[in-house]
């Protein structure tokens, strides 16, 4: 037999700015100070004169893109990167006018759209490098187009083998359509306790770099380090870096420790939707595979898979309920997740629920919640959902909401459309 538990006082009404934001019950608050803070810390690590390329792709690490990117530059970043060409004009539509770099390869049907919005293309092969010549020649006077190519040292995905490398830089420098802006390459293993390999690739990035400019081409900009590189070495700063992970406060892996002041600079919070006392032997969602062994308190939380709250975690995870961990009973579903409350008969419909934390609390983090899977930090960042509004914080004030309506100033929460 399932009992309701009366509604209590709401979180809704408790002085929280963030719980009193109206819309949905389910959000992740960006904590925009931190975010800046990160950036700050890596760049007054790095050698001086580095630059750094603020990673923006997959929505900004599932932070939301544009207030991300703004934040970046505002806090020293130099560039941004995105992995595909919409991206990068998603950006440009929200009013960044810094370099952006597409880190990937492209569809010949993107170039030309590429090329109108201005952004940097990573390039590896002739056939990319002929196209973006005949959008840039097609566009005149709209200027050069700027390419980085990219030399495959290792990685064994997207790049050119070293010799091709330095013969697309050749025709490059050889083109008046286009520009050399830099050469770059990606480190496969820089999160390894064992530096040799990133070493070796590094060697085989200097001589490609060394033939390139034996044939009289500069190159204004050479980068190679990611977020773990960054974080463990400074022979690999070059001109710039580029800094996903370690920017958003989560560490690249275990074997990589970020620097003292970084934090995770997003949370996901929710609130309970309903209480109940479940007797023994009742079931708890699809498949009923969670039974009651004695009288339980339960709780709903609007969440979900849907969300890109991973169903692995059913039976496994936690979230924090009036700051006391809450495992989570039966399967996660679509929408939906039920945890338990233990003897807590504070708890009701309204309370405040942190699904995930900064570490501070009983909430588990992202990096937690990945061990927890099987997976990385980096995937479960990424995946939550664009239905999950993203709520902008910086001084302890939201500042900005990002939904399906769009992205706007706290001013206009509420205003659909």
């Amino acid at each position: 037999m399932i009992v309701d538990a009366a509604a209590g006082q709401s979180a809704v009404g408790s002085g929280d700015p963030i719980a009193a934001e109206p819309g949905r019950a389910t959000r992740a608050v960006v904590d925009l100070d931190a975010y800046a803070g990160n950036v700050r810390a890596i760049l007054a690590s790095l050698t001086p004169g580095t630059r750094l390329m603020a990673a923006v792709k997959a929505n900004g690490y599932g932070h939301g893109a544009a207030m991300i990117a703004r934040t970046a530059v505002g806090a020293g970043a130099s560039q941004l990167a995105v992995a595909t060409v919409e991206e990068g004009v998603q950006l440009r539509a929200a009013g960044l006018a810094q370099p952006i770099l597409v880190l990937g390869p492209i569809d010949p049907t993107e170039v030309a759209h590429a090329v109108r919005h201005d952004l940097s293309l990573t390039v590896a092969d002739r056939v990319t490098l002929d196209l973006i010549a005949d959008a840039a020649n097609d566009l005149s006077p709209v200027g050069s187009a700027a390419v980085h190519v990219k030399v495959d040292t290792g990685m064994r995905r997207y790049g050119a083998r070293p010799d091709l490398a330095v013969t697309l830089a050749e025709l490059v420098d050889a083109s008046p359509l286009l520009r050399l802006e830099g050469l770059s390459t990606h480190f496969a293993a820089s999160d390894d306790p064992d530096e040799s390999f990133t070493a070796e690739q590094a060697a085989r990035f200097d001589r490609c770099v060394a033939e390139v400019r034996a044939r009289g081409i500069g190159v204004p900009l050479l980068h190679a380090a990611n977020s773990a590189a960054a974080l463990r070495w400074r022979r690999y700063d070059y001109d710039m870096v580029r800094i996903g992970i370690a920017s958003y406060g989560l560490a690249p892996s275990a074997d990589v420790r970020l620097l003292p002041t970084m934090r995770p600079a997003m949370t996901l919070r929710s609130r309970v939707a309903r209480v109940m006392e479940l007797a023994p032997g009742d079931t708890v969602s699809y498949g009923r595979t969670y039974q009651a062994a004695r009288p339980e308190r339960v709780a709903v939380v609007p969440i979900g898979y849907a969300d890109g709250y991973p169903r692995a975690l059913s039976g496994l995870g936690r979230m924090s309920v009036r700051g006391r961990a809450a495992e989570i009973r039966g399967r996660i579903c679509m929408d939906q997740t039920v945890v338990a409350v233990g003897d807590n008969d504070d708890v009701a419909i309204g309370d405040e629920v942190v699904v995930v934390g900064d570490g501070s609390d009983a909430a588990p983090t992202l990096t937690e919640l990945a061990d927890l899977t099987g997976t990385l930090n980096y995937e479960l960042a990424s995946r939550v959902a664009v239905r999950v509004p993203r709520m902008y914080v910086r001084d302890g004030r939201v500042v900005a909401v990002e939904d399906t309506f769009g992205l706007r100033e706290v001013a206009d929460v509420g205003k659909a459309g």
